[in-house]
């Protein structure tokens, strides 16, 4: 990172002017207040602040951003708290650090009810409130739809592959700007969320082409020009003279440096130094940079303090964050204070927390090994100078044990994603988020995590390989890395998947229990050993651990799934019906228990309740066969063939090899007096099933209807026949 005086010469040479921060602004005074402006948050995530032609970048495109930049106030050195999306939104929305708000990772927990952010402060004043979110990561069961009457995160939910994670940030525009033009009447809070730049880097066109070689800065691109299109519609609508318009990053992205691919588990500055530009026309001067270091932490109360609507603090509690406004307003620079950060995503393989602390051009970094950068001296952080300054070292340390301590530590409630949410945020590059252990056992010091970055990486290859079908490289690689780290519960779960997905249950179980004894409150690794002993067959011991399973995390929809699925082996159909009507409770959103309810309810004969819930599966998942086959074998058994016939149509056209649900229209179309579809359906189903040994007592029972059949259509045509002689 380069130094205030080099960044404001480069933005000179982007805007065309030099400006000194604010001391050296010689406007006339502006508006006091943005007092009934509108609000406009646009977060850019994963992109960090020296890829931005206002911060000096030439190689990328971001004409919007400098366009703001060059209209509002960039400020030059803004930092994030935490290198993930979803802690880092929250400190945004709330002027909370990650240790208050209890939101310390991605996948893990849900923001608490009770702190007040930018959306329930400014929706009790009377704004129209929108979010449009652009990835899985920010689902509104984490909470952050708070306030906002209405939360945007349609993000598909396949049931075959569970991986539409994200959508493009040209979607997520459309959306906003649909929802701009319902209402005109009120003010309104708009945010829009961003993920374009996000790896796997892939932008659209043009800019694929463009930055082939730098796909990372095309995404920015793609970012810049949806945002463009926010700032062309403010001006098409006339709001644009008031109406504050914020832009900031989450987080950074290291891109190699220091050894971290992406962003999430250090805390150096590529992946905690962010855009972030505010615009308030007539409130703030134009063309304005504020120089002194700022937190993402205090941008929801500076916004807050801009719109003259102070953001509440918790109750026995401050914010965090402070409110910058009125320096903003006076063009002065805010008085200096240490930053905080801190990356806890580590912990979830077994290694050390890492927290850091900045103080002007300082940063101390707490680790196994700690760490003390001269920011403006070595902007790339290669020369550790605590062995050098170690009273300086010192003081940092306490400084950031007080910040610590101080903060309520307070605990995140339950983590309540299920497996398809979690195979979301795999698919998103977050691969252990969900096991997150906030507090490290006490006296126990993990691996340093940028000593470990190396084995992360490693990992990553032996994840994609696996993704890949590549199995026996990635089971090489799995075992390598149980042995470099025997005492990660990630590792070894990842190779107790691996060879549950390939077949080997009997060693998944093995490895599930090596991971259970390593983390006893790790929620994944013992869900995740009761799933597979059912699938072994061990209905037992499935049973036992399911109890646990859900005894450790009553929250998990799936668990109480699996736990229907076992009690209907057992016969217990009441008790499996009140599992799975948990699990849609949990999760009204999961097709596959609404399949499960279902046909539990048609087997306790309330056929009513059965129809509705296959109707919401449907509804959730109009190409998920089995609610399909499921309705249609209700109406059979109502005794409507008839109507049953289109479901077990769609349900072959969603799923050509669903055998029973072909035998079960030609049962239908038998029924419904049209025996030569019968026949044909038979047929086919013969034919398909040909020499499968599970469906003997199928294939018996069709051959029987379709010799009923052909007698039926044999002496029918007989009888035609003779009715023709007597006519000759």
């Amino acid at each position: 990172m380069a130094g205030g005086l080099v960044r404001l010469k480069a933005w000179g040479a982007v805007a065309g002017a030099v400006v000194l921060g604010f001391a050296g602004c010689v406007r006339a005074p502006a508006a006091r207040s943005a007092a009934g402006f509108n609000l406009l948050l646009v977060t850019l995530d994963t992109v960090r602040a020296d890829h931005v032609g206002a911060w000096g970048y030439r190689a990328g495109e971001t004409p919007n951003l400098d366009r703001l930049a060059a209209e509002g106030v960039r400020f030059a050195e803004a930092e994030t708290p935490v290198p993930l999306t979803l802690p880092s939104h929250a400190t945004i929305l709330s002027g909370l650090l990650p240790p208050e708000h209890g939101l310390r990772n991605n996948g893990f927990g849900r923001f608490p009810e009770a702190p007040a952010t930018l959306a329930t402060d400014l929706a009790a004043a009377g704004y129209r409130t929108g979010a449009f979110i652009a990835a899985f990561v920010l689902d509104h069961g984490y909470g952050l739809n708070r306030g906002f009457a209405t939360y945007d995160d349609d993000i598909p939910r396949d049931t075959v592959s569970g991986l539409d994670a994200r959508r493009p940030g040209r979607l997520v525009v459309d959306r906003a700007l649909a929802w701009l033009d319902e209402d005109a009447t009120k003010p309104f809070f708009v945010w829009v969320h961003l993920y374009d730049a996000h790896a796997p880097y892939a932008p659209p066109e043009p800019f694929a082409t463009t930055f082939a070689a730098r796909p990372y800065d095309g995404g920015i691109a793609e970012d810049d020009a949806q945002l463009g299109r926010l700032l062309a519609d403010l001006d098409r609508r006339g709001l644009a003279a008031r109406t504050v318009v914020a832009v900031v990053g989450d987080h950074g992205e290291e891109l190699g440096e220091h050894g971290e691919l992406t962003h999430g588990f250090l805390l150096y500055e590529p992946s905690l130094h962010v855009p972030l530009i505010v615009r308030a026309p007539g409130v703030i001067p134009a063309g304005s940079v504020v120089g002194a270091p700022v937190s993402l932490v205090d941008l929801g109360p500076t916004l807050a303090g801009l719109l003259d609507r102070p953001l509440a603090a918790p109750a026995g509690h401050t914010l965090d964050g402070r409110d910058l406004s009125a320096a903003l307003r006076r063009r002065r620079e805010p008085s200096a204070v240490d930053l905080y950060a801190e990356s806890m995503y580590g912990t979830s393989f077994g290694w050390s927390p890492v927290t850091a602390i900045r103080r002007a051009d300082l940063k101390y970094i707490a680790a196994p090994r700690p760490e003390l950068y001269n920011l403006v001296r070595d902007p790339h952080e290669a020369a550790n100078l605590a062995a050098n300054r170690p009273r300086e070292a010192h003081q940092l340390a306490a400084a950031l044990t007080g910040m610590t301590t101080s903060a309520s530590q307070a605990a995140s409630p339950a983590d309540t994603l299920d497996s398809e949410a979690r195979a979301k945020l795999l698919s998103l590059g977050y691969l252990a988020g969900a096991s997150l252990t906030t507090k490290p056992t006490p006296g126990k010091v993990g691996k340093d995590p940028k000593d470990a970055v190396v084995l992360l990486q490693r990992f990553d290859e032996a994840h994609a390989a696996f993704v890949a079908g590549k199995t026996g490289l990635a089971r090489h690689e799995f075992e390598q890395l149980v042995a470099a780290d025997p005492g990660n519960p990630v590792f070894v779960g990842q190779l107790a998947e691996l060879y549950r997905r390939t077949g080997d249950l009997g060693r998944a179980v093995a490895l599930y229990r090596q991971a259970v004894a390593i983390a006893p409150s790790d929620r994944d690794a013992r869900y995740n050993l009761a799933v597979t002993l059912q699938e072994a067959g061990r209905g037992d011991e499935a049973f036992a651990a399911l109890k646990d399973a859900i005894k450790l995390d009553p929250g998990r929809p799936e668990a109480h799934n699996a736990l229907g699925i076992a009690l209907a082996l057992r016969g217990d159909l009441e008790g499996a019906r009140s599992a799975f009507a948990r699990t849609v409770e949990l999760d009204p959103h999961d097709a596959r228990a609404l399949n499960n309810l279902a046909n539990v309810l048609r087997d306790l004969k309330r056929p009513d309740e059965a129809a509705a819930a296959y109707r919401r599966a449907i509804a959730l998942a109009p190409s998920y066969a089995d609610p399909l086959n499921g309705l249609g074998t209700l109406e059979v058994q109502r005794h409507h063939p008839v109507e049953a016939i289109p479901y077990f149509q769609r349900a072959l056209a969603a799923a050509p090899t669903m055998h029973e649900a072909r035998l079960n229209l030609g049962i239908a179309e038998d029924l419904s007096g049209d025996p030569n579809a019968a026949a044909a359906a038979y047929r086919e189903f013969l034919k398909e099933t040909d020499g499968d040994r599970e469906l003997a007592r199928q294939r018996e029972a069709a051959r029987s209807l379709l010799a009923r059949v052909e007698s039926m259509l044999s002496r029918s045509q007989d009888a035609d026949q003779g009715g023709r002689r007597k006519e000759d």
